[in-house]
């Protein structure tokens, strides 16, 4: 059995659901105060589709809880925060800000004073191909909504208000300048950004590699190139947050963290089809089934990883990345109502593939990361927040052909036989699960305690440590064990013990 660490807080805001395992840190209580009545929170949803009783989340005990917290975590932890509004347009500016830092509790962190810090969000264009019609400004699926991008920069300069703030991309059709015009990407709309920068006008003249906005980086171990040239800003950069949109696309199957930063910052004066054309068709194979894209897409994070990434998962659009027709710009809006957030690019990634309803092992690029790194496994991830299987919505892609599995299983695995006893300083619980059970994940009150993978079925035990008088309050407790098959469907069940 392995067992994970790794410390984050919890946050509970109005209108945003953030509950998945996680309790307010002021008690049962206060969460229940403080979350929108409009908004059901995710332990509440999954004790609803378990057939459990609402009331077993209440925590009995002789005395108040003692400095209850999640306990650590040894891996990757993914942040979804969902919104309580049904509709993604109705979100406000202030709610967005809030969902921001909600998924996104750790970007401080990694924050320092006079740090340069660029953000990547995704603005591939601002008009439908077939139409010319312009997409809406806000809300489109397709591109990063400013506000996202604003909340992002208004935490980046909490903690960092004297050193330099960028944000760059080179649009799939330019100029990027307009496009970020366009989008709201400008000095009126962002205060505390030094520049907005166009990558096919701030890199050099055209196919000048040796400018000196350009710098080349050497990957000895790279699989499709062994050289790759980037933006010197970006390159040098000490924190680099890829702001991408939640969208699926032909062959890649998910565009989300990592493709954004990938394909979206290659200088386009450099890979551009031509000087008025920043398209980077040419740079690489997009011919999918010859494996270039991925390697391409895995090379260049290698080159120049990314630091944090935050999903703008509001609207979420299939079938991209862009839309194929006016038509379609409506009708394949997913209408998620989320933001996710993480510092392990390959996590959130993967995370993303599951949320949309892609198996991520089906997906070339994370495959490459999973094969070389050992990265992107679900025992190593646990997600925080609103539960995957919950906010599942079945993407379409244009061109299934050209490779990614949709995901068809929703049912958790089983789960049964459930029990629980303190023994010597630890919780024993006992259980009986499925052939389809992945890893397990112990609760009490309400707090993540304790995860384990899982490798067989039929009977099973878990020791959880360090379960006193120093750590909980002398009374009666509630335990939830969750099974997790490797889709992130889950099954649950409560019982309660004395300590």
């Amino acid at each position: 059995m392995r067992r994970f660490k790794q410390p984050f807080c919890i946050i509970i805001l109005s209108a945003v659901v953030l509950l998945s395992g996680c309790r307010n840190p002021a008690g049962p209580e206060s969460a229940t105060a403080e979350t929108s009545g409009s908004a059901q929170t995710a332990a509440e949803s999954s004790e609803t589709t378990q057939n459990a009783d609402p009331a077993a989340a209440t925590v009995t005990a002789d005395k108040p809880l003692i400095s209850m917290t999640d306990r650590a975590f040894d891996g990757s932890i993914v942040t979804i925060a969902k919104s309580g509004k049904a509709l993604a347009a109705d979100i406000t500016e202030t709610e967005i800000e809030a969902m921001v830092r909600a998924a996104a509790p750790d970007l401080q962190s990694i924050i320092k004073n006079g740090q340069t810090v660029v953000l990547k969000p995704n603005l591939v264009q601002m008009k439908v191909d077939s139409t010319g019609d312009l997409l809406d400004k806000e809300v489109n699926g397709i591109n990063t909504d400013w506000r996202v991008t604003k909340a992002i920069v208004k935490l980046v300069r909490e903690k960092n208000p004297d050193g330099k703030v960028y944000i760059m991309e080179g649009s799939a059709s330019g100029p990027t300048s307009k496009v970020m015009e366009y989008f709201h990407y400008t000095p009126e709309y962002m205060k505390g950004v030094d520049d907005f920068i166009s990558l096919e006008e701030d890199c050099g003249g055209w196919q000048d590699f040796d400018a000196p906005e350009v710098v080349k980086v050497d990957l000895p171990d790279g699989l499709l190139h062994k050289t790759y040239y980037f933006n010197r800003i970006l390159c040098e950069a000490d924190v680099l947050i890829s702001i991408p949109c939640l969208k699926t696309s032909s062959g890649v199957v998910v565009t989300a963290g990592i493709k954004n930063v990938s394909l979206g910052t290659p200088p386009g004066n450099l890979y551009g089809i031509a000087p008025d054309n920043p398209s980077k068709t040419h740079m690489v194979s997009h011919k999918i089934v010859d494996g270039e894209l991925d390697r391409w897409i895995y090379d260049y994070y290698c080159a120049k990883p990314i630091d944090y990434v935050i999903v703008d998962g509001l609207q979420g659009f299939q079938s991209g990345p862009v839309p194929m027709s006016q038509e379609r710009k409506e009708t394949d809006k997913m209408n998620m109502g989320v933001i996710i957030g993480g510092r392990d690019a390959v996590a959130v990634d993967t995370i993303c593939a599951l949320t949309v309803g892609w198996d991520p092992e089906s997906v070339g690029y994370l495959k490459l990361f999973k094969e070389y790194q050992g990265l992107g496994s679900l025992d190593q991830i646990r997600v925080r927040g609103a539960y995957v299987d919950d906010l599942r919505a079945h993407f379409t892609i244009k061109r299934p052909e050209l490779g990614g599995v949709q995901i068809t299983d929703d049912q958790g695995p089983e789960l049964s036989d459930v029990s629980a006893e303190v023994q010597d300083g630890k919780l024993k619980v006992g259980y009986q699960a499925g052939a389809d059970t992945y890893k397990l994940e112990v609760l009490i009150d309400g707090y993540f305690f304790y995860a384990t993978d899982h490798s067989q079925s039929g009977q099973g035990e878990i020791m959880v440590p360090d379960i006193t008088e120093n750590t909980l309050a002398k009374g009666r407790h509630r335990m939830e064990l969750i099974a997790y098959d490797r889709y992130l469907n889950r099954s649950s069940k409560t019982i309660d013990f004395t300590l």
